[in-house]
């Protein structure tokens, strides 16, 4: 199926303060499902970290816990790559786009965030690597 016919999660790219630039995982629906945690100085460098975020996707950890205002929220942390003691704890990299009523929902939308990540490697994967955004 050619790209433009394809319909999935799309990554979109974010202004953000002081000419940065973040990023923002939404459902075919145009539904947020998850944000990045950090913005980047460039394209190339969010570029960077977001195939680290795909490629490491299955050692995420992701937590659920309720915000100030009650409502469920989720994390979602890398390991910290080092092997010296004391590194420091895992990374947030992404969070929910919106607090969420109950737990259970909020949960299924981490299996969200995870399966639209799914979607763009395997896009990444179609398009030789190009850039699915």
């Amino acid at each position: 199926m050619p790209p433009a016919e394809r319909r999935g999660p799309r990554l979109l790219i974010l202004p953000a303060a002081d000419r940065c630039v973040g990023w923002t995982l939404r459902a075919a629906n145009g539904r947020q499902l998850g944000s990045g945690v950090r913005t980047y100085r460039s394209e190339d460098e969010l570029a960077e970290a977001v195939r680290e975020l795909i490629i490491e996707r299955a050692v995420l950890r992701c937590t659920v816990a309720q915000s100030d205002g009650r409502l469920w929220v989720w994390t979602a942390h890398l390991p910290v790559r080092s092997t010296r003691p004391g590194a420091g704890e895992a990374v947030p990299v992404a969070r929910s786009a919106r607090g969420y009523l109950r737990r259970d929902q909020c949960q299924a939308g981490v299996e969200a965030f995870l399966t639209g990540l799914q979607w763009i490697g395997q896009e990444l994967r179609r398009g030789g690597g190009r850039r699915p955004w």
